[in-house]
């Protein structure tokens, strides 16, 4: 994914609907569920046995930098669906070392940095994932803006560029209308190279 160097002089890189994007390149990443047999626990494992998740099969992934931040944009398609106890959301996965898989978001030994968006909080989250639902929150040095239209959501989320020290990025999506949280999303199954660009 190549990272664009772009102005941001009136914040228009953080809308998500703002004509700057339009220039960035933008593809498309594959999705999958995390396996059943890598949930954190015989609860989830057993519950989830006959209900699908991780249903979001796509993303559209565009990024850029002014320079300073990182600014990374998803879209991907909604169902008409109505949200329950838990609400859409996605993040932006970041290897925290050398190694550390990103199809599982993290593991033990091998943890990932998440910017997580969620749909109606109030902040977006800056955690650490050693696994499917074993997430701690590490800061709040991270901003997000979020459009729903025409059945597609579209996400902005900006960061320190620190965070893709390693040159690679994943993504991990949330469909709230079928529950989906923590390790039941659907998740990039193999690390995005990023394009060094604009000090990124």
């Amino acid at each position: 994914m190549k990272v664009t160097k772009g102005s941001n002089a009136n914040g228009e890189l953080a809308d998500p609907a703002s004509s700057a994007w339009g220039g960035v390149p933008s593809e498309v990443v594959k999705l999958a569920p995390i396996a059943l047999d890598k949930q954190p626990n015989a609860y989830i494992r057993e519950a989830w046995q006959t209900r699908p998740y991780g249903t979001t099969s796509s993303v559209a992934v565009a990024a850029a930098t002014d320079g300073d931040g990182l600014f990374v944009r998803m879209e991907w398609a909604d169902d008409a669906e109505a949200n329950g106890e838990f609400q859409d959301a996605a993040g932006v996965i970041f290897p925290a070392m050398a190694g550390s898989p990103v199809a599982t978001m993290g593991s033990a030994d091998k943890a990932v940095g998440i910017w997580v968006w969620a749909h109606g909080r109030e902040a977006p989250l800056e955690l650490v994932s050693r696994g499917p639902g074993v997430a701690s929150k590490v800061g709040t040095s991270i901003s997000a803006s979020a459009r729903l239209a025409d059945g597609k959501w579209s996400v902005v989320l900006r960061g320190p560029a620190s965070a893709a020290q390693f040159g690679e990025v994943g993504f991990v999506v949330w469909n709230g209308s079928r529950a989906e949280r923590a390790g039941l999303g659907s998740v990039s199954q193999q690390w995005l190279p990023i394009e060094n660009a604009g000090g990124v």
